[in-house]
């Protein structure tokens, strides 16, 4: 056992001499690892060892305490004196207390000598020769197509994104070996494929806990970033050009929004699963956003459980003030379905009336009343906040399987993703998902008016609109101003021979 540990000693002299640079004034480099703290000492690989041997680790602490790694021990090792020791000289017992230590340390020397392998002397793993900053350089200044295909967006689009969380300070370049175009890359490679951290580790040659931690500074940047698209234009008061036909206009003329409710997959606790579980039995939290009518949200409310009922989340993100619910200049109104409340600022369609387009479609019917027009036509506008979140969850399929985050960075995915669709959405629209799923949905700008009088957004707080606008006396206005347009609609179907 003694020239097993003396070996041992011996081989890790050198190597701790090379590795503690700063412990070079003594020779006991084992021993002042130790005592410098180091992650690989002789301590830490005890620590370790101890959750693995089959001895106990008094025993084998005890057992290795015996050895004293002093200047004099590391002089003697390797020396003439080391098995001058005549076994003749022994008696029984020492010589079986003698080999019941060897027995216990000699196993442990075997660990910490493969301990000492893993830390110390590793095999280079990120050897490509195309680096991180190499692969950017090489997807940004080449195909376009490739790089759309990788990080969801247009080389010019990214280096913009970059530019303009740098400004604003959010993200900071030229720190380390990963710089702000690196990090935004490996956030848009994360969230555009759902990807884990050792498959981008590997793909931009840097350590997985490197890819981590810049994960994380980009999502935060984005995450602050978003105040800056995520918001409404008070100076909008109705309809787009490109929405003013017959279908819509008149009767929906102040419209400048719809608002809903949609479930994106979470990852909570193990004591929160099932009160995450929605209708489906899937596990989600329930998103209430609004999006203007050019496929652009103005307002995120995540964090509710799967199984809160949309009204619910509405509720609470219009009456309660720290949310910032974005009231529409006044005169103006949201749409939403049925499952929320009417209110002077919030149209629904009629109850108990064929609402959704597929079963006008499916049933092969044609309209026969004037509450199935109304509810048809709004169907038909509000479309527009289903296409928006056709595309998000079509960029970023991370918010079809969430990975397993902390609650706090899985909400901070939600409002990041739709940062990022709204960014794209400003900067380039001819984007080729906007083109194909919201295609429908053409250029035009949307109804100004210089704020003044009733078309002008409201001064009031938002607690006073919220105690206003859900009274019943304005539910009562509001229901009245939704028969006015839905007889009006009606008369004007008929004078047209019946045409949707």
């Amino acid at each position: 056992m003694t020239v097993a540990l003396k070996e041992y000693t011996a081989m890790t002299k050198d190597r701790f001499s090379g590795k503690l640079g700063r412990c070079s004034g003594s020779t006991d480099q084992f021993a002042q690892s130790a005592i410098a703290g180091d992650p690989c000492s002789l301590n830490k690989a005890m620590a370790v060892l101890n959750s693995s041997l089959m001895a106990s680790g008094n025993d084998w602490i005890r057992a290795v305490e015996e050895y004293d790694f002093d200047d004099a021990y590391f002089n003697d090792v390797g020396s003439s004196n080391d098995c001058e020791d005549n076994d003749d000289d022994w008696t029984d017992s020492e010589f079986e207390r003698e080999e019941a230590k060897f027995n216990l340390v000699n196993p442990i020397v075997g660990e910490m000598y493969a301990y000492m392998q893993r830390h110390y002397d590793k095999q280079p793993m990120r050897t490509s020769a195309l680096t991180g900053k190499a692969y950017i350089d090489e997807v940004t200044e080449g195909n376009p197509a490739k790089c759309y295909e990788m990080f969801c967006m247009t080389p010019e689009l990214l280096l913009h994104l970059v530019d303009e969380l740098t400004q604003h300070g959010y993200l900071v370049d030229g720190l380390g070996g990963v710089n702000a175009t690196q990090a935004m890359a490996m956030l848009l490679y994360i969230l555009g494929h759902n990807t884990r951290y050792r498959c981008v580790a590997d793909r931009f040659q840097h350590s997985t806990k490197t890819v981590c931690r810049h994960f994380r500074k980009a999502l935060r940047a984005v995450h602050h970033y978003a105040k800056h698209v995520i918001k409404p234009d008070q100076n909008v008061t109705g309809l787009p050009e490109h929405f003013q036909v017959n279908k819509y206009w008149p009767w929906f003329e102040r419209c400048v929004g719809a608002i809903d409710g949609t479930h994106v997959s979470a990852r909570p606790p193990a004591n929160a699963t099932q009160a995450h579980r929605d209708r489906k039995s899937l596990i989600t939290t329930n998103v209430l956003c609004v999006c203007n009518m050019d496929m652009q949200f103005t307002f995120v409310h995540s964090g509710w459980k799967g199984s809160a009922n949309d009204s619910r989340v509405f509720e609470e993100a219009i009456s309660d003030q720290k949310h910032g619910f974005p009231w529409p200049p006044t005169g103006s109104y949201y749409m939403v379905d049925s499952g929320l409340p009417i209110g002077t600022s919030f149209l629904p369609p009629h109850k108990s009336t064929r609402y959704h387009a597929q079963e006008f479609h499916s049933s092969g019917r044609r309209i026969i009343s004037k509450k199935e027009l109304y509810n048809y036509r709004h169907s038909s506008l509000r479309m527009v906040f289903e296409r928006s979140f056709g595309v998000l969850k079509a960029r970023f399929p991370i918010l079809n399987l969430m990975p397993n985050f902390k609650p706090v960075r899985q909400h901070y995915v939600i409002v990041v993703c739709c940062a990022l669709h709204n960014f794209i959405r400003m900067n380039s629209q001819s984007d080729e998902l906007f083109r194909i799923i919201g295609e429908s949905v053409g250029k035009g700008s949307a109804t100004t008016r210089v704020s003044s009088g009733d078309a002008g957004p409201s001064t009031s707080s938002a607690t006073q609109r919220h105690v206003l606008e859900m009274s019943s006396a304005s539910k009562r206005l509001m229901g009245q101003f939704r028969d006015n347009i839905t007889d009006a609609m009606w008369d004007d179907y008929v004078a047209h021979g019946n045409v949707r």
